[in-house]
């Protein structure tokens, strides 16, 4: 049993570094529901919201 809790404890690292480097390339967020998105939009696909925001560094 020790290894597959190893696998999963391994698994579930890599998923939260993918989940961060996702979140990094991120260009704009809805101000609405905080939904991270890639490319802007004029609405929010998530909520439907028109508070589509663009994300500055």
């Amino acid at each position: 049993m020790s290894l597959f809790n190893d696998i999963g404890r391994k698994v579930e690292t890599l998923k939260q570094e993918v989940e961060k480097a996702s979140d990094d390339e991120a260009t704009h967020r809805c101000s609405e529901c905080e939904t991270l998105l890639y490319a802007d939009h004029d609405e929010c696909p998530e909520c439907g919201s028109t508070s589509v925001v663009a994300l500055s560094e």
